[in-house]
């Protein structure tokens, strides 16, 4: 008897509470809306041919609507902790409009989920394919991450999926829809967080799976903790998933291993305090003062023998054009099957940033790249990643990605976090990221009152009320990690160090945003009574107080740099295809080598042929005819 189980495909989801503490955290619960989706299933057009491959780097927010068919499931670097290349998809408990699924309950439902867009099985390159050409879907997956770690009534699940003609009853079938069949192939209940991906191999042999419509479909069950207060039911139940990697003539009997080499874990840091801060107050101030000189670096060997690697990184200046190299490090990075990844310190050399004058704000992009020096007969691709550093009219100490949300249990409590000036500055408000919870209205804001203080400094900890804004309310957005404004009814003068924050009125959680991959408890400090105490909790308070008149919401950082631009089929052989770029708009096309090095010039167009390159990674730079730039990656493989 055939079960059928209705999937719901939907979207995001994380939770961490640190048990009796007076301060607390739950999780984020804030997503991107559905853009295509109108039918949940199979609404996608796209196929997609072997091998079919996606390591989540270069997409966004949204996972690429060339493999995909999840435009809601989050694609970041913030909840993964070191993925086996740099980002990840997240799946949790968050539906497509930011808010805890409706059908959330403390018995465990169906929330997230991750589809493929159909991809052939019936051939490859004009060959039929067969159950005997050794098809294998592999991929790796961690519990929690930075953000709550699923328990054991939560699961994560893997379905495929292929297309049929004719109703046919199948034992292990377990739903069919618009005909299209699933299977349940594999799953695995909620564990405590592990701090390495692990790796899952699928042989796909039953010979039903090759046609032209064969899909992967992750998805995941959750559970809401049954207690009385509501911001405990908040977005949990983390699962993030890594290099899903689908082709033929792969075994488990040899050591399966893709020939590259990958950056991964957290963007370096190069400011010192703040993730940003206003330009004038970086002009102002030491390079001692608000340069991190020292970052760390992780990468990890996917081939099957260890390779010398030559790491280095340029700072593009966005505003002049300008191009800084700004360190040069060697290294042996071992296999990561055996020795997971080889962390390494990277040492500024006295850069700093270049300051400026005419700008009141700025953004850099940095661009950080690791070749392989050695070469054993096949190329070993390298790797590069892309992130911004922005200096705006705000200070932050967070990287725009709330795991948690943070609150005190009692009511009439106060918390704030610490900042310093270099001249004396004037503050006009304050953005604060709040975190959605669970409620029967999701698109209902939470009317719970606070007020918003500015302290002077007392040795290091908050003194005298310089301001507050009394009386306000809690505001959700819609937008993905959406801060509300806080504008002062006049501008607050603050010098040296000053502390911003709140004081939370009720006993139930005020779930401000809480960034957990930075760590600033240091300046973070809380009151229960009559004294005021420095944060045990690791992270950062998503409190951004305003340093300039016009608002500015920076929620760039949480964007790639390459939102626009997709590419594909990527690995590629002979033709590569560009998505999100009409040719009116583009001046040219530029090829470079994973060394940065040009290989050529081409005028824009939407198909490239890449015929003639080698195996390995390369980089297309596109310049638009308003003079900004895109850049993406894509790898060779024939």
């Amino acid at each position: 008897m055939m079960s059928k189980k209705l999937f719901i495909l939907t979207a995001l989801v994380s939770f961490v509470l640190t048990g009796r503490s007076q301060e607390y955290l739950t999780v984020f619960g804030n997503e991107p809306e559905s853009k295509y989706w109108q039918n949940r299933i199979v609404s996608n057009d796209n196929v997609a041919t072997l091998p079919f491959f996606d390591d989540f780097t270069e997409t966004g927010n949204y996972p690429s609507e060339m493999r995909w068919q999840s435009p809601c499931v989050f694609t970041n670097s913030g909840f993964p902790f070191k993925p086996v290349n740099y980002r990840a998809a997240t799946l949790d408990l968050v539906d497509d409009a930011g808010a805890i699924y409706t059908n959330g309950s403390s018995n465990p439902f169906i929330a997230d989920s991750l589809m493929s867009v159909a991809i052939r099985l019936d051939n490859i390159d004009g060959q039929a394919l067969t159950p005997a050409d050794s098809v294998y879907l592999s991929f790796y997956y961690q519990a929690g991450g930075y953000g709550n770690a699923p328990d054991e009534n939560d699961s994560l699940v893997l379905c495929l999926g292929y297309g049929y003609e004719e109703y046919d009853t199948i034992d292990d079938v377990i739903y069919v829809y618009e005909k299209t069949v699933w299977k349940h192939v594999w799953s695995i209940a909620g564990e405590a967080f592990d701090s390495t991906f692990k790796k899952v191999m699928i042989p796909v042999k039953d010979s039903c799976y090759f046609t032209d419509r064969f899909y992967v479909l992750f998805y995941n069950y959750g559970t809401l903790p049954a207690v009385m207060y509501p911001n405990d039911r908040s977005n949990m139940d983390i699962w993030n998933i890594d290099f899903v990697y689908l082709n033929a003539g792969r075994s488990v009997l040899k050591e399966d291993s893709y020939p590259k080499v990958s950056l991964t874990g957290l963007e370096p840091k190069f400011l010192k305090r703040y993730s940003s801060m206003p330009y004038s107050h970086y002009n102002e101030t030491s390079p001692d003062v608000t340069m991190n000189y020292l970052y760390n670096m992780s990468v990890s060997n996917l081939d099957s023998i260890s390779h010398e690697v030559h790491y280095y990184c340029t700072v593009e200046d966005r505003n002049i054009g300008n191009i800084y190299t700004v360190n040069d490090t060697n290294l042996i990075s071992q296999k990561y099957s055996y020795f997971g990844f080889e962390d390494f310190n990277v040492r500024m050399k006295g850069f700093r940033f270049p300051d400026n004058q005419q700008y009141d704000s700025a953004t850099f992009v940095i661009r950080q790249y690791v070749e392989v020096v050695d070469q054993y007969g096949d190329v070993v691709a390298g790797d590069s990643i892309v992130s911004r550093q922005g200096f705006y009219n705000f200070y932050a100490y967070d990287d725009g990605t709330p795991e948690c949300g943070y609150g005190l249990s009692p009511d009439d409590t106060y918390f704030a976090t610490q900042f310093n000036v270099a001249s004396p500055e004037k503050l006009y408000g304050v953005q604060i990221l709040f975190n959605r919870i669970f409620t029967t209205n999701p698109t209902a804001p939470s009317y719970r009152f606070f007020d918003v203080y500015v302290w002077g400094n007392n040795d290091g900890k908050p003194g005298e009320v310089i301001y507050k804004l009394e009386n306000q309310l809690i505001e959700w957005t819609d937008d993905l990690y959406g801060f509300t404004y806080y504008k002062f009814e006049k501008p607050v003068q603050v010098s040296g160090t000053f502390y911003v924050g709140i004081r939370q009125q009720e006993k139930v959680s005020i779930n401000i945003g809480f960034d957990t991959s930075r760590d600033n408890k240091k300046y973070n400090f809380y009151k229960t009574d009559a004294d005021w105490k420095n944060s045990s909790l690791s992270g950062s308070l998503m409190i951004r107080p305003m340093a300039g008149k016009e608002y500015f919401i920076g929620i760039e950082e949480n964007q790639s740099v390459t939102e626009e631009l997709i590419l594909y089929p990527n690995p590629v052989r002979d033709v590569i295809h560009l998505d999100g770029m009409d040719a009116d708009e583009c001046a040219e096309l530029d090829v470079f080598d994973v060394t940065g090095r040009k290989i050529k010039t081409v005028s824009f167009s939407n198909e490239l042929n890449v015929s003639d390159l080698t195996n390995g990674m390369y980089m297309i730079r596109i310049v638009k005819e308003d003079g900004s730039v895109l850049t993406s990656r894509f790898v060779v493989s024939k």
